[in-house]
């Protein structure tokens, strides 16, 4: 499979997250769409989403980690507000790269 490099990915991300639109990714061989709120470096470095999903394995927060995202694209839809409970300063998160 042809995979995207990581800061390819990155930019995608950075500009979904700025012009909130929505992504669609596969995440462990399931297809999502997930509106997108932060995205950086979590744990040891690794880079990191978090999202809102709304379509895929159900509704809600997660966190995807960049290495193991696939078929990432930016949708035409776009999304108007931050989802419930959005905490602009995660602590999951060690150095923010983006953010709504």
């Amino acid at each position: 499979m042809n995979r995207r490099t990581a800061t390819t990915e990155r930019r995608i991300i950075a500009d979904a997250i700025g012009d909130n639109r929505l992504l669609s990714l596969r995440y462990h061989d399931t297809l999502r769409l997930v509106r997108p709120h932060i995205l950086g470096h979590v744990g040891k470095g690794d880079l990191a989403l978090s999202a809102w999903q709304v379509s895929g394995t159900g509704e809600g927060w997660r966190l995807f980690r960049l290495a193991d995202i696939e078929a990432l694209t930016v949708t035409d839809k776009r999304f108007h507000s931050p989802a419930p409970g959005y905490n602009a300063r995660d602590p999951a998160f060690s150095r923010i790269l983006a953010r709504l």
